[in-house]
């Protein structure tokens, strides 16, 4: 006889063991499993690479503040350029001046056509008139705005300032603000 023919308890012993397995409730095993991909999906969420609103949000305020950075950079270069216009504008009204005082020198020195040098003056003092007036109606024009535009609550926060609908704000105020300026103006 064989040792496995000898021991006839052995064989159902091996059955009891296969019939235990076999009256697991079948609930349990769902439970396991839903335990264990509850457990895949925190640990997926916990690791250093995964994506959460933490990131995108800082991420959203960091361009937010570039844009805002970036506009201001904008700003600041336009208004150099402003002054730039400015100071050759006055340099060259300087130059002009210069010049036509020692064009009334020569015509003084000439003595013969003091009228013409007169009516040159009153054509420099226009000039100069137009030019200032000009300069004038540009800084009211700057002033009125100032006056004018108020962002609203949420476009008053500097990150906030660079969003589409901020932007979108401020064209209709200015396209608003330019039609009043010329339906009041007598062009």
């Amino acid at each position: 006889m064989s040792p496995v023919q000898s021991n006839p308890a052995k064989p159902r012993k091996q059955q009891r063991q296969i019939s235990k397995i076999s009256q697991i409730n079948p609930l349990f095993c769902v439970a396991c499993g839903l335990a264990l991909i509850m457990g895949a999906g925190i640990t997926y969420s916990l690791e250093p690479g995964a994506t959460d609103r933490t990131a995108s949000s800082e991420a959203s305020a960091l361009a937010a503040e570039r844009a805002v950075r970036i506009q201001r950079e904008r700003n600041l270069a336009k208004a150099r350029e402003r002054e730039a216009l400015a100071r050759a504008e006055l340099e060259r009204q300087a130059a002009e001046e210069a010049a036509e005082r020692a064009r009334r020198a020569s015509l003084m020195a000439d003595g013969s056509s003091e009228v013409q040098a007169r009516h040159q003056r009153e054509e420099m003092t226009r000039k100069q008139a137009a030019v200032e007036a000009a300069h004038r109606a540009a800084a009211d024009a700057e002033a009125a705005w100032k006056r004018f535009y108020r962002p609203s609550a949420a476009c008053r926060d500097q990150a906030a300032g660079a969003t589409v609908e901020c932007v979108n704000e401020y064209v209709r105020a200015k396209r608003e603000f330019e039609a009043q300026r010329a339906g009041a103006s007598p062009s």
